[in-house]
């Protein structure tokens, strides 16, 4: 008999040893996995960053286009004369408010 549970024993010692090498490869897979994220969300805040001083840019360029002294020089630039709209050019748009 004392072969046999020396052969349990030793079967069940393989197992906990398989496990436990199992459970450490997993947890340094994930490890690995949690890293890489950290990596990936780094470079999209200093991509969202960068993004979001581009569009003040070319907000604060939209702006300095809208200026009249800007058009003004822009039409100077190509030789366009700038003309003044008359009143039957002019349209108007009215918005209702929706009631409740």
């Amino acid at each position: 008999m004392r072969p046999k549970k020396i052969k349990k024993i030793g079967f069940s010692v393989w197992r906990a040893i398989f496990i436990l090498i199992a459970i450490i490869f997993f947890y340094i897979w994930l490890q690995g996995i949690t890293i890489n994220l950290g990596y990936q969300i780094y470079q999209a805040e200093t991509k969202y960053k960068e993004l979001l001083a581009e569009n003040r840019q070319l907000k604060a360029q939209i702006l300095s286009l809208k200026s009249v002294s800007a058009i003004r020089s822009r039409l100077s630039e190509f030789k366009i004369p700038m003309v003044e709209p008359k009143t039957w050019n002019i349209y108007y748009l009215k918005m209702e408010e929706k009631k409740k």
